[in-house]
């Protein structure tokens, strides 16, 4: 009678072989599933800024005559700026209600400039 299957010693190396490419595979799979996550956070991030100054080419007069001012993620929410459901890729529990962007103003006497710096939700 023939003897049909694998001996120890071949499934060992088969269990060797798939652990060396695990170890390979893995660390750099982890590593681009958290480059994605960041570059998409910073994608969120850039996507509240153009809310942002949206927001601020509709709503000048309400910043007329003040050198800085803060726009909270709900209020462009709620303008039609941003969608209802946005979320941090990277953490995707935490709510942005919190984070805001504040546009600083700067005139001089031939134009105004906006300088926009987000600021972040406190996640916890």
């Amino acid at each position: 009678m023939k003897n049909k299957g694998f001996t120890l010693i071949e499934l060992l190396g088969v269990i060797v072989i798939l652990s060396l490419l695990l170890l390979i595979i893995v660390p750099s799979v982890t590593s681009s599933i958290k480059k994605g996550q960041n570059n998409a956070d910073d994608n969120t991030r850039d996507s509240i800024i153009l809310g942002a100054r949206n927001w601020l080419s509709d709503n000048k007069a309400t910043v007329k005559d003040q050198t800085s001012y803060t726009v909270n993620v709900s209020t462009l929410q709620s303008g039609g700026y941003l969608p209802k459901n946005i979320k941090l890729p990277s953490n995707s529990s935490c709510s942005l209600d919190t984070a805001s962007v504040t546009i600083t103003i700067t005139k001089t006497a031939n134009n105004t400039k906006y300088s926009y710096k987000y600021n972040k939700a406190s996640c916890e």
